[in-house]
């Protein structure tokens, strides 16, 4: 049996000695907690250099290329309209086609994650970072620029679904939020080095500036893959999906300076009360599932509905409709600001909890594109109240609203769906809450100029009032998982569902 397995050959828990307490079973010296001593905490000092040497290949090659992608063409559409002579239509098929292939890419995660694995699907999802930085790089016609652009995207699509459900499969509870953080402290910094490159004084006026920087996702792909090559799946994904618990503690060994009992006991769970990956039909058959899935689904939109993408890709646009003076100055301190806020934002999530910060950042964001708003309608004179102050209410609205975001809205999403599903619904629950952002993503690059056009600066509170609605379903329907095992989350989840009204699942079991 699997706890026969565990106990023999894996040093866990001899229950059978006299007067009931536990006896640690040695068959590793140093890698296993010894007799009499205090349990450790399974934090950041039992994590191994191998846990630490994934984590930071997973974030690069996919948080990292998240950002970087979503802000390259912020400085980089000046030239390249330049030097193709493009339309305003073509320049905003180049802004959306990263989610276009995001979408494609995010879809098909939950598959790749399911089937060919977490770590082993980002391996092989080098060759879109290739295959897209050099068409990007290379482009001598339009048309093979907007290719690299969709192929990339399809790339940084597949990341985002493999990457998260990688960081909360192996990251210990007690730790998890903030691991789960990282993906929003590396999307903000690839977000920072492609604005800080871009710039003029960086990247220079000549053809090959440009061109280098569509070129630098290589490096990150390239660092991802050659240590991936070196490090096993995440142990839930070995004990689950591929049914070894052997090499899901093997795996779990190499990830923990020490194992520790209730990990193990995790994942023996996990094999004893799960069966098969479910299909569509059966994680929608079940009303915990379809409830974890419509918070997810909830969460991600509410995420790209904020409007961020808008905000950090068309960043020195706004500051030039709100009279800013200096808007590449402007432009890099909205970065930084990004950075920062997601940083110590990370040192509070297993702290204050997911809940709290979503609704905080959700309220902040809100009322930072009320802000915004005000600013654009009196410098445009659309309302009677022109001045100096006009600049500078709109570099403290953006600045108000990355920091709103980046801490809460940014990162929670990417977390809170690993932690509410099962393993056996993790994959598609991902793929299908993730496709759900790259879509919005799209929906809202692709629509702005066109709203913008028509509203004006008052396009800013139409995406304040989407902000307020996802406060309310946050308020109204998203768990608190800070600190919780995903067994007691899902339970929580199920018992959520039972006392809903049964529109709000939409079907009933």
């Amino acid at each position: 049996t699997l706890l026969y397995t565990i106990k023999f050959e894996f040093s866990q828990v001899d229950m059978s000695t006299h007067g009931g307490d536990p006896m640690l079973l040695q068959s590793e010296p140093g890698n296993v907690q010894k007799p009499g001593q205090p349990p450790e905490e399974n934090g950041f000092r039992n994590c191994s250099l191998k846990f630490w040497l994934a984590i930071t290949a997973v974030v690069l090659g996919g948080a990292f290329q998240f950002g970087y992608a979503l802000t390259v063409v912020a400085n980089t559409i000046a030239p390249v309209k330049t030097y193709f002579n493009a339309t305003d239509l073509y320049i905003s098929a180049i802004v959306s086609g990263n989610p276009i292939g995001g979408i494609i890419g995010a879809l098909l995660a939950g598959s790749v994650a399911d089937n060919v694995g977490r770590s082993r699907g980002m391996v092989l999802n080098v060759v879109p970072f290739l295959l897209g930085s050099v068409l990007m790089a290379a482009c001598q016609h339009p048309a093979m620029l907007l290719a690299g652009r969709i192929v990339l995207g399809f790339g940084v699509g597949m990341s985002s679904g493999l990457t998260n459900i990688f960081l909360a499969e192996i990251a210990p509870v007690a730790v998890r939020g903030f691991v789960g953080m990282l993906w929003g402290v590396f999307l903000t910094v690839g977000a920072l080095v492609s604005l800080l490159i871009s710039t003029t004084q960086v990247m220079g006026t000549e053809e090959v500036g440009w061109r280098l920087v569509f070129a630098f996702p290589i490096l990150p792909a390239l660092y991802q893959t050659l240590i991936l090559l070196f490090c096993p799946e995440p142990p839930p994904y070995l004990a689950f999906n591929r049914k070894n618990p052997g090499l899901a503690v093997s795996a779990l060994r190499q990830y923990r300076r020490s194992l520790v009992k209730e990990e193990v006991g995790d994942l023996e769970q996990e094999v004893s009360e799960s069966t098969t990956v479910l299909s569509l039909w059966e994680l929608l058959s079940d009303s915990g599932h379809r409830l974890a899935l419509i918070i997810g689904i909830g969460l991600h939109s509410a995420q790209q509905l904020s409007a961020i993408n808008v905000v950090l890709s068309y960043t020195p646009t706004i500051f030039a409709q709100a009279n800013v003076s200096d808007t590449a100055m402007a432009t890099i301190g909205t970065g930084l600001v990004n950075v920062g806020a997601v940083v110590i934002a990370s040192f509070f999530m297993d702290r204050l909890g997911r809940r709290l910060l979503m609704l905080i950042g959700l309220m902040v964001t809100a009322l930072a594109h009320v802000s915004l708003a005000v600013s654009q309608s009196c410098a445009t004179g659309e309302w009677d109240c022109q001045g100096a102050w006009n600049g500078k209410l709109a570099i403290a609205s953006v600045f108000i609203f990355i920091v709103g975001f980046s801490g809460s809205v940014g990162s929670i999403p990417w977390l809170i769906v690993n932690e509410i599903t099962t393993p056996e619904a993790r994959g598609k629950t991902n793929s299908i809450c993730v496709g759900f952002n790259w879509g919005f993503a799209l929906a809202v690059l692709f629509s702005y100029d066109s709203i913008h056009k028509a509203l004006g600066s008052y396009t800013f509170f139409v995406f304040g009032g989407l902000c307020f609605l996802g406060y309310l379903f946050t308020l109204l329907l998203m768990p608190e998982t800070r600190k919780r095992t995903v067994q007691e989350i899902t339970q929580n989840i199920k018992s959520q569902a039972e006392r809903l009204p049964p529109f709000v699942l939409c079907m009933k079991d």
